[in-house]
């Protein structure tokens, strides 16, 4: 049961007499005055390990490194805008992206130009291609016989020594 259905309870089946009332009161003023003493021990103990002398330093210290860094993020920012570094950043990103549009234009104007003049080229170097590998061919052809012609004489003037060694010999 909770606590206020044990004091309906009471109020309606009972009736509390002065004396417990005042008993009560009485209980109620010791456990404040315990509860007061233990917080002003508490206090007392915390003051004197330094605690809270050391919790406001800690506090103080922060406030500072957060308003020095504050003001080196507001310089800094300052620096930024008064050298004009964003404005010259923005600058050449707009010059390189119309630079980049420049170059694709031209390179499709290149393109419609290589593919009207693809016709006509695709033909003369066929026709190049054509008349090199015949030539090249002939060449290969000439140098091919002129050195199986060079490579035969040599081979037979060897059989020719290889003879006359040999009948020396014998």
């Amino acid at each position: 049961m909770s606590s206020s259905s044990k004091k309906r309870k009471r109020s309606s089946h009972e009736k509390i007499s002065p004396e417990e009332v005042a008993k009560k009161v009485k209980d109620i003023a010791k456990t404040i005055r315990e509860t007061s003493s233990a917080a002003r021990d508490t206090v007392k103990t915390i003051h004197e390990s330094g605690a809270i002398t050391e919790l406001a330093e800690a506090v103080q210290e922060a406030a500072v490194a957060t308003r020095d860094t504050a003001k080196e993020i507001s310089d800094t920012t300052k620096e930024i805008r008064d050298s004009h570094i964003a404005a010259n950043t923005a600058s050449a990103f707009e010059e390189t992206a119309e630079a980049a549009g420049e170059t694709v234009r031209t390179a499709e104007e290149t393109a419609k130009q290589v593919s009207l003049a693809a016709p006509k080229t695709t033909k003369a170097v066929r026709k190049g291609a054509s008349k090199t590998s015949k030539a090249a061919k002939a060449a290969s052809r000439k140098l091919k016989n002129k050195f199986k012609q060079g490579a035969a004489k040599p081979k037979i003037e060897a059989k020719k020594i290889r003879m006359k060694a040999k009948t020396k010999l014998d």
